[in-house]
């Protein structure tokens, strides 16, 4: 089935873009733009915003298991718009947001991520929960994991 839905949506913390993660784990980025209609640039109701991609013509691609029923795609910004993360199924993967460029994936299943959400005050640190109910505790700068 080669037909993606939407399987999660979320604002970048700027209010300038959305972020759409599909079943097929591509994530797509679109971004409202400063005009005479939307002066501030920021997501608005009233102003469609544009489908974005870097030069570099890059995807945000996450690895999706060969039977992808039943995954739980989750998806997590920083809380300064650098980095986002996510995984449907497979290994977790960050991406950079200005160049769409992978960072590091890491965590192969089983067990697979069900929930990513970057620390409060530190974008190095990442919470994920697992689907056996477990959490770990992933830290950027030093590719570690914590159980």
């Amino acid at each position: 089935d080669s037909v993606s839905k939407v399987a999660r949506l979320l604002y970048t913390n700027s209010g300038v873009s959305i972020l759409a993660l599909g079943t097929n784990g591509l994530q797509r980025l679109w971004k409202w733009s400063r005009s005479e209609q939307n002066p501030t640039g920021k997501a608005t109701a009233s102003v469609t915003p544009q489908h974005w991609q870097p030069n570099s013509g890059l995807l945000m691609t996450n690895d999706v298991p060969e039977n992808p029923e039943g995954t739980i795609p989750c998806i997590a910004l920083s809380k300064n718009d650098s980095y986002v993360m996510s995984a449907c199924g497979g290994k977790v993967s960050l991406f950079n947001m200005m160049t769409f460029k992978v960072m590091t994936t890491f965590m192969p299943p089983p067990p697979a991520s069900t929930f990513l959400a970057f620390h409060p005050q530190d974008n190095n640190i990442i919470a994920i929960g697992m689907e056996d109910s477990t959490i770990h505790i992933y830290n950027v700068r030093v590719d570690e994991v914590k159980t």
